[in-house]
This record gives C-alpha cells, structure tokens and sequence, in this order.
C-alpha cells in the first residue's frame, strides 16, 4: 500500500502518520512544492527484502544471459516486457541482454541504480535511432570528413 501526503502535513503529524504506516506495512510517499523532488518513506524491513529480491533476480538474469543455450531467445523475448527492443538489430538484442543483466547484478550489489537507469536509457535510445531507418543508414555510414580534422 502507498500513501502520498504533503510533506508539511506529515511534518505537523509525523507520529500519527509512521505508526499507521507501520501498522499497515505502507510506504509514504511525501510530496513538497516548487517542483522539489517528492522522498519515499518505508521500513528498513521493507527496504531490505526489495534489496534481497533484487539481487535474487539480478543473479538469477545474469545466470541467464551467460548460458548460450538461453540467451538468443531471452533477449528476443525480451520484446514482448519492453517493446522498443524489438527496434535492435538482434546482434544487439543479445548484447542489451547481457549488459543489463550485468549491470543490474552490479547496482543490486551497492544498493544504488543509478548506472541501470542510465544503461536503460541509452538502449532505448539506441532503439529509436534504428526504429527511423534513413536515421540509422545515416549514423551507420562513414565519415567524410572528421570534425576533429578540419583546419
């Protein structure tokens, strides 16, 4: 369960509002104004089994993606959970395969995912450029005359 509540209001009642929360296992979700970021308010107990699942299933992915026999068909798959990877060539399906399971295994292990969100966005970036095939061609081509060697 999720609450969201103003922060000044939880400020005013902070007591009322943590021990509803524990009772009820919610996370809080505690926005401000003038466009600050809202903070998420759970349990340690909360906290620490997300973190145990998530290194569960980053462990469980990079097992995954390094047994040849599986990985063709997860990242093809994959697609169906994401459907802008359809859009990567399928050497490259393997590839985000492997990256992200990699990655994720590694963020899970520091508890942050910073790294995962940016990897993420960048594969997705990869897959609009090849969704627009004269984009691509254009990107995929050489280069006439380099930036770094003009005079």
């Amino acid at each position: 369960m999720t609450t969201t509540l103003p922060m000044s209001r939880f400020i005013q009642n902070y007591n009322q509002h943590l021990t509803l929360a524990e009772q009820t296992d919610a996370v809080l979700i505690l926005e401000q104004r003038a466009g600050r970021p809202a903070w998420v308010l759970e349990s340690e107990h909360r906290v620490r089994a997300t973190a145990e699942a998530t290194e569960y299933v980053a462990a469980a992915l990079a097992a995954l993606v390094h047994d040849e026999s599986l990985v063709d068909r997860f990242a093809s798959s994959f697609a169906t959970a994401q459907p802008w990877v359809a859009f990567l060539p399928a050497r490259d399906r393997k590839r985000f395969a492997v990256e992200t399971a990699e990655t994720l295994r590694a963020c899970a292990s520091i508890g942050r995912y910073t790294a995962f969100a940016e990897l993420m966005e960048d594969w997705r970036n990869t897959a609009e450029i090849w969704s627009d095939p004269d984009l691509a061609a254009a990107l995929s081509g050489g280069i006439n005359e380099p930036l770094d060697q003009r005079v």
